[in-house]
C-alpha cells in the first residue's frame, strides 16, 4: 500500500502541536471571587478557545498529510476493478553502437537489465512479445505469459553488429499488434538514439510514418540507454589491390583507417597487420578526421586459405578496430581450353594459350597468376570443372545436350566461360544447345557468318576500342583501333538484354559480347583463339587484352566469403545433401540443412543469412562437400558512427506521436509496474496538504488579530 512503509512512523509527529500548545500555553491562577464565575460564561472567552482548537486540528492534520506524502499511498486497480490485461512489446535495439561503454557495463547490457527489470515488475497475467533489432527485425519471443521466462530470454541474448534502421522493427511491431485482439499495448523502445539507427539516409520518413500508423494504439516509451563516446577508431577498408592471388607473386593490401570524433591534439593510432594471426607489420599513425590510407605488401609463401587482418588501437570503442579478409591463394589459377585441335600439332590455341601463360624463367617471379590445360571438348565429363576458373570453348562441332548441361551447371554455381567461334561451329546446333531461346549460355542468338569481300574491296574490319566503357578493357579505353587487328570473318548476332556489348568492330557486328548467368558470366568472342578469322593473336596486345579478360572473367573469387552483416552466405553441396554443423564466432553452433537448386533434382546449396556477428565462421566439413568452408563478416563502416539524438532533437526530426521519453534518471521499473496496475496518491496528497496549510494559514491571520486586541477581520 505505501512504497515507502517506514515513514509510518512519524506519523507520531502529529501530536507536535498539540505538545507545544500544551506546554506554552499561559498559566491561571485560580482566585475565589464570586463574581468569577460571569466572566468564565463570557462568550468571547468560548470563541478564543474554539478558534485554537480548530488551528491545533489543522496543524495536526496537515502533519498527517505530509508524512503520508512522504510514504507514498499506492491505490492498486483491482481494489476498485479497474485492472485490465497488459500487453507488452519490448524493441531491444542490437545494433554494433550498442555495444559502447557506459560506466561499467555496454548500453546493450544496460538495456537488457532494464528490460528484464520491467517484465519482472509487470503484475501476472501480462503478456510480453520481445523483437530484437540486429540486421533485421529478429523476433525472441511472442505473447509469452511467464514473465520470469521472458526475463531469463532477455537477460541470455547477445548483442550483434547488425545494421538494420530502426524503422524495420517498427514496422515489424505495427504487424504484430495488427494480429492481436488487444485495443492497446505498450511499447518500450531500448536505444542508444544512434543517429544512423533512427536517421540513416531515406528511413527518417519510414521511421515517422511507423509512429503515425501505431498512432493511439500503442503508449509508446523511448528509453535512453546510450553512451558518449568522444571519438572513434576505425578500420573501413581491407582488399588486395589485384583480386588475383598465387602463390610466390607479391600481393599489395589496400587498408583505411579513419577517426571519427574528436580525439586528442597529435594523436596516434597504432595499426597492426596480420594474416593469419601473426603480425606482419606494425605502423604507429597519426590520426584525423580525413580517411588515412595505408598498404601493406606480403608475398604468400605457399598454396592455401589465409586469414589477412588489419587492427587498429587506440580508442575505447574495441568492435569496428579490426577488420578481415579471407583469401584463397593457389599455386596458379587454372584455365581449362576446350580445343578440338588439342591432340594435333598445329594447335589452333596455341598463340591463346601462351598468352594466358607466358614463358617464365628460373629465379624470376612468375609472369602471370593463370596456368592452362588444353584438353578435346568430348573429355569435358572427365574434367571437375569446380576446379578451373575459366573454361574455354574453343569452337567445337562435337557439341551435344551433355556437354551444354555440364556447362550450364558449371557456370550457374559462380564460373565463367569463354565462347569462341570458328568455321566448325554449327550456328543451329549452338543455337540449340546453348542459346536455348535466350534461357541459355550464349550470349545472342546466331544468325549468319559474314567476311570481308576482297573482290568488292571492302575496308577492313578491326576492334573499336575507343568505344567501350566495359570495365574489363580499361587499358584500351584510349586506343582508337589499329587496321593491323583486322578481322576477316565473324558472326552476325542478334543481341537482346541482359546481354552487354563490351568490344564492337568497326562495322557494327560485336566483336565481345558479356551475358550473366546464375552466379557467373559468359564471355563470347566473334573470333577464333587463332588465326582463323583475325590476326589479332600474333599482335603484342593480344597477351595483354587476353590477361585482361581472365581478370575480369575471374573477378573476386573471395566475393562469396568476405561478407558485410546481414548479407548472405550462399555455396553449393558438391557431393552430399547431409546436415552441416556451422560454428559462429562466439563458438555457438547452428545446423545447415542443404537446399535443393531450382530445375534440378540432384543439385543442392547451403544458403545462410543470419550473419550478425562480426569474425570468422567455419562450417565442419571436409573440402569434396564444399568448395569454401570458411567466411568472414565484417561491420559495416556507417556503423560506426556513434553520434546521437538528444531529446530534443529526436522530438524536432522524428514526431512521435504518444510517446514518453524515458531518461537515465528515471526508473522505467517503477514506471512500467504502476502504469495501468497502480495509481499513486501522492499528487492528491500534495493537493490537500497545500489547500488545507492555505486554509490554516488564512484562519490564523484572521484569529491573530485578536491578542493585539483589534477588530478581528
Amino acid at each position: 500500500m505505501f512504497l515507502h512503509p517506514a515513514i509510518l512512523i512519524a506519523l507520531a509527529a502529529f501530536a507536535l502541536p498539540w505538545i507545544i500548545e500544551w506546554l506554552f500555553r499561559r498559566r491561571k491562577r485560580h482566585i475565589e471571587l464570586p463574581t468569577i464565575r460571569f466572566l468564565l460564561q463570557n462568550p468571547e472567552q468560548k470563541k478564543v478557545r474554539r478558534q485554537d482548537l480548530i488551528l491545533l486540528l489543522l496543524r495536526m492534520f496537515a502533519i498527517v498529510l505530509c508524512v503520508l506524502a512522504v510514504a507514498r499511498p499506492l491505490l492498486k486497480q483491482s481494489w476498485v476493478g479497474g485492472q485490465r490485461e497488459r500487453h507488452i512489446v519490448i524493441v531491444l535495439d542490437a545494433t554494433a553502437s550498442m555495444q559502447q561503454q557506459v560506466d561499467v557495463t555496454t548500453s546493450f547490457g544496460l538495456a537488457q537489465k532494464k528490460a528484464a527489470g520491467v517484465v519482472r515488475a509487470l503484475p501476472n497475467g501480462s503478456k510480453v512479445t520481445v523483437v530484437m533489432l540486429t540486421d533485421r527485425a529478429m523476433p525472441v519471443i511472442e505473447n509469452e505469459g511467464d514473465l520470469l521466462t521472458v526475463a531469463a530470454k532477455i537477460e541470455s541474448l547477445r548483442p550483434t553488429v547488425g545494421a538494420a534502421p530502426m524503422s524495420a522493427a517498427l514496422r515489424w511491431v505495427k504487424e504484430s499488434l495488427a494480429k492481436q485482439t488487444n485495443d492497446t499495448a505498450e511499447l518500450y523502445i531500448f536505444t542508444d538514439f544512434q543517429t544512423f539507427t533512427w536517421q540513416r539516409s531515406g528511413s527518417t520518413g519510414d521511421v515517422t510514418q511507423a509512429f503515425s500508423d501505431l498512432g493511439n494504439s500503442c503508449e509508446t516509451f523511448l528509453v535512453d540507454v546510450g553512451g558518449n563516446a568522444k571519438f572513434n577508431y576505425l578500420v573501413t577498408l581491407l582488399k588486395p589491390e589485384e583480386y588475383l592471388l598465387s602463390a610466390g607473386k607479391t600481393v599489395k593490401f589496400q587498408a583505411e583507417v579513419q577517426s571519427r570524433g574528436k580525439p586528442a591534439v597529435d594523436a596516434k593510432a597504432t595499426v597492426t597487420f596480420l594474416v593469419d594471426g601473426d603480425k606482419k607489420a606494425v605502423r604507429e599513425v597519426p590520426m584525423s578526421e580525413r580517411p588515412l590510407p595505408l598498404e601493406f605488401e606480403y608475398r604468400f609463401p605457399k598454396a592455401g586459405e589465409y586469414l589477412v587482418e588489419v587492427l587498429v588501437e587506440g580508442d575505447d570503442y574495441r568492435l569496428d578496430n579490426r577488420r578481415q579478409y579471407l583469401c584463397r591463394v593457389a599455386d596458379d589459377l587454372r584455365i581449362l581450353i576446350l580445343d578440338e585441335t588439342a591432340e594435333t600439332p598445329n594447335v589452333e590455341t596455341s598463340y591463346f594459350a601462351k598468352s594466358i601463360r607466358p614463358p617464365s624463367h628460373p629465379g624470376v617471379e612468375k609472369p602471370s597468376h593463370f596456368d592452362v590445360r588444353t584438353v578435346r571438348p568430348s573429355r569435358v565429363s572427365y574434367e571437375n570443372l569446380a576446379t578451373y576458373s575459366v573454361v574455354v570453348l574453343a569452337g567445337t562441332a562435337q557439341l551435344n545436350e551433355a556437354m551444354a548441361t555440364q556447362l550450364e551447371r558449371y557456370v550457374a554455381d559462380g564460373g565463367s566461360l569463354w565462347l569462341f567461334l570458328n568455321d566448325n561451329v554449327n550456328l543451329y546446333e549452338y543455337n540449340k544447345f546453348l542459346f536455348r531461346e535466350g534461357k541459355g549460355l550464349l550470349p545472342g542468338l546466331l544468325l549468319e557468318k559474314g567476311a570481308v569481300s576482297t573482290e568488292k574491296k571492302e575496308e577492313p574490319v578491326f576492334p573499336r576500342y575507343g568505344e567501350t566503357s566495359h570495365p574489363a578493357l580499361g587499358q584500351f579505353a584510349r586506343m582508337s583501333g589499329s587496321n593491323d587487328a583486322a578481322f576477316l570473318r565473324w558472326v552476325r548476332i542478334d543481341v537482346k538484354p541482359p546481354t552487354t556489348l563490351v568490344l564492337p568492330l568497326s562495322n557494327g557486328v560485336p566483336a565481345l559480347l558479356e551475358k550473366p548467368f546464375g552466379r557467373g558470366k559468359v564471355l563470347l568472342a566473334n573470333m577464333t583463339p587463332g588465326l582463323g578469322w583475325s590476326i589479332l593473336p600474333v599482335l603484342p596486345e593480344f597477351p595483354m587484352l587476353v590477361q585482361e579478360l581472365l581478370r575480369y572473367l575471374v573477378g573476386n573469387a573471395d566475393a562469396d566469403v568476405n561478407l558485410i552483416v546481414g548479407e548472405r552466405f550462399d555455396q553449393p553441396v558438391l557431393m552430399s545433401n547431409q546436415h552441416l554443423l556451422l560454428r559462429f564466432p562466439d563458438g555457438s553452433k547452428h545446423r545447415l540443412t542443404p537446399q535443393k537448386q531450382a530445375g534440378s533434382s540432384d543439385a543442392y546449396r547451403i544458403v545462410f543469412d543470419q550473419t550478425t556477428q562480426q569474425g570468422n565462421y567455419q562450417i565442419e566439413a571436409i573440402e569434396e562437400v564444399l568448395a569454401r568452408r570458411r567466411f568472414v563478416v565484417n561491420m559495416n563502416p556507417e556503423e560506426s558512427e556513434l553520434t546521437r539524438l538528444s531529446q530534443s532533437e529526436f522530438r524536432e526530426a522524428i514526431p512521435s506521436g504518444n510517446s514518453t521519453w524515458v531518461g537515465p534518471e528515471t526508473s522505467i521499473e517503477d514506471l512500467a509496474a504502476k502504469l495501468h496496475t497502480v495509481t499513486e496518491l501522492f499528487p492528491w496528497i500534495v493537493g490537500i496538504l497545500a489547500a488545507v496549510l492555505a486554509f490554516e494559514s488564512l484562519q490564523a491571520w484572521r484569529f491573530g488579530r485578536r491578542r493585539g486586541g483589534g477588530p478581528a477581520p
